[in-house]
């Protein structure tokens, strides 16, 4: 009678093991077939630092010439740099998407490889659990009874504890398992949104490239090729006037016309002591990323999402709900102080990966709002400030982009608060930070020769 206990059982688990262990090795096994190779990781190094080095004499050529006297001949030369300039950059841009491709298809893998592991587990897991329901309801006394010899007795206490050890430690691993695989989610979503916002620049870089094309085009036309009409025209102003609102489109396609941007521009910089330049350009790049992604609809000055599709329901999805909750009471706390209808004010659209929730012309999220709120009252003398209002999302620009370096008015400074602007950190060192502070910094000198 023991044997027939006995044998079952052990001969069982032993299948059982064999069985889960060739899924294990199955799982963790597989060839990451999509993983980029270092010869591929070598290749792109290569292509972007000959696009750099190309772009750093292109930049250059550019401040030499800006830096001689405005003449129709200079000004040519200048704006054919800046459309060659801006060719590599929309090149650099290609190449950088394709090397953010390949991390994404090599997390991917990663976190299939992963997820069929912890299925590995759950099997293994589920095994192991019968086993021990089993011999749940047997003592030691019952055991000892069912078992011919005493050899047999302990073999079966020691496949037993075998079996609870096996739980204990699937368990442990299951939840290490589970804590990586959300990490290696989140960063693959973090590098999805940065492939999209790179995606978003080249679009944006694609539009200042026709602009600068079209600019030279104007400029032709208009001076027919000679110098003293050139002069006239640099008197008149008029064709700076045009070239800024060239400059900012985007902003324009919100609803905030050049000249309105400019002043709400130069009040929230000089009470931030940033250089509106600085602060025009990157609410016109960040608006136009906004905007080349489908976040902004033209002749719309705000989003067009929802709070609650948009921003709580997206970081429910994505399994942050504790982020959920803060957008929501955030969001609540400053429409009600507004007495405005929360399912009525706009924000910016979900995007393909990540979330939106983003407010008005500066792009904040509900609780970066509220971190600055305090602030931009105390500038604008608004109680409570309006995200929606140019005027406090400009101030609260500012204010956000002097306290991350930009007040120092040094390239270093701007950079640094451009970075932070779009990822927290002025030391971000990934391609999108890289890619959208140096266009923030060149519109902001194209900018500040106009104003």
């Amino acid at each position: 009678m023991g044997k027939k206990s006995s044998l079952p059982f052990l001969e069982y688990r032993k299948r059982i093991s064999a069985f889960l262990f060739c899924l294990f090795l199955l799982a963790a096994c597989l060839p990451a077939n999509a993983a980029p190779t270092p010869a591929q990781r070598a290749e792109i190094e290569q292509q972007l630092a000959a696009l750099e080095q190309e772009a750093q004499k292109l930049d250059g050529t550019l401040q030499q010439v800006r830096g001689q006297s405005r003449t129709l001949s200079n000004e040519v030369k200048a704006m054919d740099t800046e459309v060659r300039r801006r060719e590599v950059e929309i090149k650099r841009l290609t190449v950088a998407l394709r090397q953010t491709g390949l991390e994404i298809n090599n997390k991917s893998t990663a976190i299939s490889i992963l997820g069929k592991k912890i299925d590995a587990s759950h099997k293994s897991l589920a095994a192991s659990l019968f086993l021990m329901y089993a011999y749940g309801d047997e003592n030691a006394v019952t055991i000892l009874l069912k078992n011919k010899t005493i050899s047999d007795f302990f073999h079966s206490l020691h496949s037993l504890a075998r079996v609870q050890n096996s739980v204990q430690q699937t368990l442990a691993e299951f939840k290490t398992d589970r804590e990586e695989l959300q990490k290696q989610k989140g960063d693959l979503i973090q590098t999805q949104e940065d492939q999209q916002n790179l995606k978003a620049l080249q679009d944006v870089e694609r539009r200042f490239l026709a602009i600068k094309k079209k600019e030279k085009d104007d400029l032709l036309k208009q001076t027919k090729g000679k110098e003293a009409l050139f002069q006239q025209l640099l008197q008149s102003k008029k064709s700076d006037i045009a070239a800024l609102r060239a400059q900012l489109f985007y902003l324009g396609k919100t609803g905030i016309t050049a000249e309105e941007a400019v002043r709400a521009a130069t009040l929230a910089a000089s009470r931030a002591k940033i250089r509106p330049a600085f602060l025009l350009a990157l609410l016109e790049v960040e608006t136009g990323k906004q905007f080349e992604d489908g976040l902004i609809s033209v002749g719309s000055n705000v989003g067009t999402g929802t709070w609650r599709r948009d921003l709580y329901e997206c970081y429910i999805d994505i399994g942050k709900p504790n982020t959920a909750e803060a957008e929501k009471r955030a969001f609540f706390k400053i429409t009600s102080q507004l007495k405005l209808d929360p399912d009525r004010m706009p924000v910016s659209r979900r995007p393909n990966y990540g979330c939106g929730g983003a407010m008005g012309a500066a792009q904040f999220l509900p609780t970066t709002w509220l971190a600055f709120e305090n602030q931009v009252a105390r500038l604008t003398n608004h109680f409570p400030p309006n995200p929606w209002n140019p005027e406090d999302a400009f101030t609260a620009a500012a204010i956000f982009l002097a306290q991350s370096g930009a007040s120092s008015q040094t390239s270093a400074g701007e950079l640094a608060a451009a970075r932070t602007y779009i990822s927290g950190s002025s030391t971000c060192g990934k391609s999108i930070c890289r890619y959208y502070s140096n266009r923030i910094l060149a519109l902001s000198k194209e900018i500040d020769r106009i104003l």
